[in-house]
């Protein structure tokens, strides 16, 4: 299995136009602009994903639907995980994502949990690898997802493929 492990895009600050709560911020333009940067990057790689699965905060699920949106032709499934919201558990995350048998698999998620589980998938509990706002891992799993099971092959931020 391939996974990606994707920061959501640029999102509102708390507090600007009236947000008061973390899960209800959205994509700033940017963050828009960024999404169908990243998913034509995805094409251009040869990335073909089986499955977008996001947290249920707003800025992960508009940027998981704007990848859908502009991928082509094919479309992935979306699915809803309430693991990869801030302070998800790992395992049950990785139970979660176990139950797809699909080998092209793409998560879009939080910092600083995403760093944290991107460490444990390559096999440290201490290690934190910094994602940038819509920027993407590429860790590759030869036999079953776990805890150090995991390559990294490659790690991108939004000004690289601009």
């Amino acid at each position: 299995m391939d996974l990606y492990v994707i920061r959501h895009a640029d999102a509102q600050p708390l507090g600007e136009d009236g947000i008061q709560n973390d899960a209800d911020r959205p994509l700033t333009k940017q963050g828009l602009t960024q999404c169908g940067s990243l998913a034509e990057t995805l094409e251009r790689q040869g990335v073909h994903l089986d499955c977008i699965i996001t947290s249920p905060l707003l800025r992960a699920r508009q940027t998981a639907e704007g990848l859908l949106e502009h991928l082509a032709p094919r479309k992935p499934q979306l699915h809803i995980c309430d693991q990869l919201a801030p302070g998800g558990k790992r395992k049950k995350l990785t139970r979660f994502l176990c139950s797809f048998d699909s080998p092209s698999v793409a998560i879009v998620g939080h910092m600083p949990d995403l760093g944290v589980y991107l460490g444990w998938l390559i096999g440290s509990s201490k290690a934190q690898i910094d994602l940038a706002k819509a920027g993407v891992a590429c860790i590759n799993f030869e036999d079953e997802l776990d805890k150090g099971a995991g390559a990294l092959t490659w790690m991108v931020s939004p000004q690289w493929y601009k």
